[in-house]
């Protein structure tokens, strides 16, 4: 049965990568051995080495006996790093405990990655009275669509089948937000509205001479 399990050890080390040891014990035997390892640098063990005190606790413990795995307990490298680690209990035919498959996760990288995301998302608030956070504007390309868009909306059409009544209504809506202070609004809206650059450019000016 634990044969069987080897080629899943290697595949496990080769798709997880070297962050993961996965360890396949034979405890059928006395003393129980290692029979299928990979990237057991993690926790600087071979093929010889025994078992440990905890997996010896485990053959022992009671408490497993209906339990087909442990996930995600804490566990610690020869060096002291953090591991994350998962056995799973493998039983022959009568129900006797044969084998550990276990993987051990070394924390550190996402330790790491999990402290610089905690620093790069902290964002402390101004101290100066009165003041917001600061805002900054969309490239004009795309503000001209936004308001273009946004204009379409109020009229309920397209630009190009707006009346002159319409037309300058909406010319005071753009004027009011903004719009032809961006670069490019006159062509633009000229496009939208199907009428030349000298049209928008007199309607604007009507627009301001009577405010």
């Amino acid at each position: 049965m634990l044969k069987l399990l080897i080629p899943v050890v290697k595949v496990l080390g080769a798709t997880l990568g070297r962050n993961y040891e996965i360890v396949l014990h034979d405890l059928s035997q006395e003393p129980p051995v290692i029979v299928a390892m990979e990237n057991g640098d993690l926790t600087g063990r071979d093929m010889g080495t025994p078992l440990t005190s905890f997996g010896k606790s485990l053959m022992e413990a009671s408490e497993i006996r209906d339990k087909e795995y442990l996930a995600n307990y804490p566990s610690e490298a020869p060096d002291g790093r953090k591991l994350r680690s998962s056995v799973a209990f493998i039983r022959d035919e009568k129900g006797s405990l044969i084998g550990f498959l276990c993987i051990n996760y070394d924390m550190l990288q996402a330790q790491v990655l999990k402290d610089m995301s905690e620093f790069l998302t902290t964002i402390d608030p101004l101290s100066l009275a009165g003041m917001e956070g600061e805002k900054f504007s969309p490239p004009a390309g795309d503000r001209l669509e936004d308001l273009i868009l946004e204009t379409r909306k109020i009229l309920g059409k397209p630009l190009r089948f707006a009346d002159r009544k319409e037309r300058y209504q909406a010319m005071e809506w753009l004027e009011g937000k903004g719009f032809f202070a961006l670069k490019g609004a006159i062509p633009e809206l000229a496009r939208e509205f199907g009428k030349s650059r000298y049209t928008i450019y007199g309607d604007l000016r009507k627009i301001r001479a009577a405010r």
